[in-house]
């Protein structure tokens, strides 16, 4: 599972007539979704296993869709051999890493798998590990239903993009480009063509 939320907010539960164009939370994260199946049709991927890209509804009311899915996929006994939430991956906050693998409400053996997959197909690329200090994003959801899940995100919580959630979270924010975001769907594309053998 590649999934990001689609949802956007301004403010603490947002209002109905609050702008929030949600540019880095989450457009930069469904975008690279996006990028990562387009690289995979252009080049005529045909996956052994099932792939399920996902853009989820009401994540920043309290990750309800992803909730509802993996609860729907557990109860139904789905086999899932990974899932890697994208949410937020064009902003480059922190100079010492590009990308950081939050290490609460995900799977250990399967950060350390990203972080092998980094070094081996995204070289150059600095990653480190952070927390978020609660179930800040839709991997929870899987992680809480007993599936590995893992989470890159765009920098440390000190250092990410303090526009989010905010009427400024726009491309301008990211220098009006996707340059970091391309390191994510590289990322990405080596972890499901890994989980495909």
């Amino acid at each position: 599972v590649l999934g990001g939320h689609q949802d956007s907010i301004n403010g603490y539960m947002g209002g109905s007539s609050a702008r929030a164009p949600g540019s880095d939370d989450n457009a930069s994260g469904i975008a690279t979704i996006t990028e990562v199946v387009r690289a995979l049709v252009d080049n005529s991927f045909q996956p052994q296993k099932t792939l399920k890209f996902m853009a989820y509804a009401a994540e920043e009311v309290g990750l309800l869709g992803s909730k509802e899915i993996a609860k729907d996929f557990k109860k139904k006994a789905v086999n899932v051999i990974g899932v890697m939430q994208l949410d937020m991956t064009n902003f480059k906050g922190s100079n010492e890493f590009d990308i950081v693998l939050m290490t609460d409400y995900t799977n250990d053996e399967q950060n350390k798998f990203v972080g092998a997959i980094i070094d081996h197909y995204v070289p150059g690329i600095k990653w480190g590990f952070d927390q978020c200090g609660y179930g800040c994003s839709d991997h929870a959801s899987w992680h809480t239903q007993g599936y590995p899940a893992s989470m890159p995100f765009e920098a440390t919580m000190d250092t990410m993009n303090h526009k989010i959630h905010t009427a400024n979270d726009t491309l301008a924010m990211s220098n009006n480009n996707a340059s970091h975001a391309i390191k994510f769907a590289k990322m990405a594309l080596a972890y499901i063509i890994e989980l495909d053998r």
